[in-house]
């Protein structure tokens, strides 16, 4: 379960660091849910998290364990 939980939230990472994602980004500028989905490392790794384990739990630690190593990465500091 732990490694289900580091390898969903690195994912999650990955998506939000991603070269295509950060063109979206740059091309999307409305204010809806797919900009959340695309801009916020904590809620893109929630949804990434529960559609591929189904568990809420999961889900959650997730995307607050994928925040912080995205505020980690983003910081330069690692």
């Amino acid at each position: 379960m732990i490694l289900q939980i580091l390898g969903l939230s690195c994912l999650g990472v990955l998506w939000i660091n991603s070269e295509p994602t950060i063109r979206l980004r740059l091309l999307y500028k409305k204010d809806d849910l797919f900009s959340r989905l695309i801009n916020c490392c904590m809620c893109s790794t929630f949804w990434i998290a529960l559609l591929c384990s189904q568990n809420l739990y999961i889900a959650a630690v997730c995307s607050i364990l994928a925040e912080f190593i995205c505020r980690k990465l983003n910081s330069g500091s690692l």
